[in-house]
């Protein structure tokens, strides 16, 4: 056992809310040094602590909010928090990050990690503060948005400095895509919202006053020192207007051209112009603002307003480039006010804007096709871009009333459900609806599809990480063109099984330190031998970059483990069907290099579990694999439940 934790603060909360007990411990010192914190601690856990096939939504699940060692650091980045649970959208590995603030916070309150199991009776929060912790009742809180719930509760508690995750309508009534809202940061996808509303628990709030001590910190500033001037001087996402211009829609102009963004159910992958138009409305017209996480050099954050009229809108976050994508492309929605008050909706509902947008999309394409009418949808109209109808859809979503009940379920349970050619246009892998970045696009192109077919939460463009991070920056990452065949030719098979595979192992060795990825994909990317320095300095141990990556392969390797028991297999690696086929519309309509074929799709998944050295045939981790990687008790069990 490590007595003077360093980038830690060295203990776990574990709160039962069915027997309402709770219990502290110390962080396990060769659990931390080989899975360090994030993820990787939360994938231990819930392999060791989940059985396999337990509903997410009952007792059994649990959710972790965890932190890493370089959380709360000077690290650029530094401000996250990561949920890890079983996902009741995907039944397989859930996670979702946010910033905020929350992270940090609970490392001055004295805790790496929050473990919350059982089912309440009632609703109720929890109250974390300087190493203690108590369960309060919730049910004046119950049935409240989310900044009422935040207001009430900075009253009752830790006043304007203290740190709030809560959930909204939508995760009280088990919505499976029902997002964590914490100072107005979104931790949306998997359904961890719901996972929360399944325990009674409307929020944690957290407030401490503690220190996060490094080992070494002169060399720990020595390198952040560098980082952040390398930071200060460079544009980022791809404008010339400082860190990082108005934000992620910053990206609009430069995707939409290059044919990344799901347009109209996924029918095609561009909308001309209106990725350019979008980002300068909202820029100029409705954007007010700008606000960065705790040692960000960036500022990604954004928050705009709607003044007047039909749309209008207080001060809400974003929108994000995914949620106008959502809101815009996937639907056919060409109104930026009605966008806006769409995402502020979602917000104050607690709703994962990618899956909602999405799912929308898909019931929109059904009611064109004559799959569903009017009878079904309570009288409202869906034809593409009737934003009233979003609006309607958003509000029985979060309440699941009528309709809503049905699209509150996801995509693929709702195509299921309507039956017929409906689940040939879900798009969706694992149940998890695709966001904004298209494998048929001239920008990392059918590197996608092993991503969204391989991710451990299903149909997931960052986590573990975006292949961008190294088609982008291989320069800038010590690698050479020929270090990675088909790296400049995004729409061919080639080589895109070992890209993903790389990136995906550092995107888990970035979650693990407890840090934001943008940093590691925004020009100037933090290397992986900065961040190995970093983690080196803060803990005391020596961690070099291979080993940092060797981290990440084993979180990779547990995650799918976690899968394979929930019967997860090669089978559920493929790409929707609609996103295989040549764009119907717009410029890519006229290449026919975008289509992904069946034979392309198996080069891919055969290049990428050869370099994983997993099993071809069922894509499950070789015990050969995990017994290198150290998990070889995980080995022995995942071949007993095979057996």
């Amino acid at each position: 056992m490590k007595e003077n934790w360093n980038g830690f603060v060295g203990n776990i909360l574990r709160i039962d809310l069915t027997s309402k007990k709770i219990v502290k411990s110390a962080l396990d010192g060769k659990t931390a040094q080989m899975f360090l914190g994030g993820i990787g601690y939360s994938a231990k856990i819930l392999w060791d602590e989940l059985k396999p096939g337990i509903d997410p939504l009952g007792p059994e699940n649990k959710l972790i909010i965890s932190t890493g060692p370089l959380t709360g650091t000077l690290c650029p980045g530094s401000d996250s928090w990561i949920a890890c649970f079983k996902s009741p959208l995907t039944n397989c590995w859930g996670e979702t990050r946010s910033g905020g603030g929350l992270g940090p916070e609970l490392k001055r309150a004295g805790f790496d990690l929050v473990i919350l199991e059982g089912i309440s009776e009632s609703p109720v929060y929890v109250w974390i503060h300087d190493g203690e912790a108590e369960i309060k009742a919730a049910v004046h809180l119950w049935g409240n948005p989310i900044p009422e719930t935040e207001r009430l509760l900075r009253r009752e508690e830790g006043g304007i400095e203290a740190k709030i995750v809560s959930i909204g309508p939508a995760g009280e009534k088990l919505v499976r895509f029902a997002s964590l809202m914490s100072e107005g940061r979104a931790a949306a996808r998997c359904g961890a919202g719901a996972v929360l509303g399944s325990k009674m628990v409307k929020a944690i709030i957290v407030r401490g006053h503690g220190g996060i001590s490094v080992a070494d910190p002169e060399a720990f500033i020595s390198v952040v020192g560098k980082v952040e001037e390398g930071q200060s001087r460079l544009p980022i996402c791809g404008t010339r207007e400082g860190a990082f211009g108005a934000g992620t829609m910053s990206w609009l102009p430069f995707y939409n051209k290059r044919g990344v963004i799901l347009t109209k159910n996924g029918a095609s992958n561009c909308w001309e112009g209106k990725g350019e138009e979008f980002y300068k409305q909202l820029k100029e017209k409705y954007v007010i603002g700008s606000r960065a996480c705790e040692s960000c050099t960036m500022g990604c954050g954004q928050y705009s307003k709607v003044k007047e009229g039909k749309w209008i809108t207080p001060t809400t976050k974003g929108p994000e480039y995914e949620t106008i994508a959502a809101f815009g492309h996937y639907i056919l929605n060409d109104n930026v006010e009605a966008l806006i008050h769409a995402s502020y909706l979602c917000d104050i509902y607690g709703i994962d804007t990618i899956s909602c947008g999405a799912t929308i999309a898909f019931a929109m394409e059904c009611y064109e096709n004559g799959w569903i009418s009017k009878k079904d949808t309570d009288g409202i109209e869906l034809n593409w871009g009737n934003m009233d109808a979003v609006k309607a859809l958003i509000e029985k979503i979060a309440h699941r009333d009528g309709f809503g009940k049905l699209l509150g379920e996801g995509a693929k349970r709702a195509a299921e459900k309507i039956g017929g050619e409906a689940p040939e246009i879900a798009v969706h892998v694992k149940g998890l609806e695709i966001p904004a970045h298209d494998p048929r696009g001239s920008y990392a192109g059918k590197s996608w599809a092993v991503q969204y077919g391989t991710a451990s939460r299903g149909g997931c463009h960052i986590h573990p990480q975006e292949p961008s991070v190294l088609i982008g920056y291989y320069g800038r990452l010590g690698f050479k063109e020929s270090d990675w065949p088909g790296i400049t030719e995004p729409l061919k098979p080639e080589g895109k099984g070992k890209i993903v595979k790389w990136t995906q192992d550092y995107g888990n060795a970035v979650e693990c330190m407890g840090i934001c990825k943008f940093h590691s994909f925004t020009s100037p990317a933090i290397t992986p031998a900065e961040y190995a320095a970093m983690i080196s300095a803060a803990t005391g141990w020596n961690i070099s970059s291979e080993e940092l990556f060797k981290i990440g392969e084993r979180v990779s390797n547990l995650q799918r483990c976690f899968n394979a028991r929930e019967d997860i297999r090669r089978k559920d690696d493929y790409l929707p069907k609609r996103l295989c086929q040549v764009p119907a519309f717009g410029p890519y309509s006229r290449v026919p290099e975008t289509a992904i074929t069946r034979e392309d799709l198996d080069a891919m998944l055969d290049e990428y579990y050869e370099a994983r050295g997993w099993e071809k045939e069922t894509g499950i981790p070789s015990s050969q694999k995990l017994q290198w990687l150290g998990l070889s008790e995980e080995a022995k069990q995942l071949s007993k439940y095979l057996s």
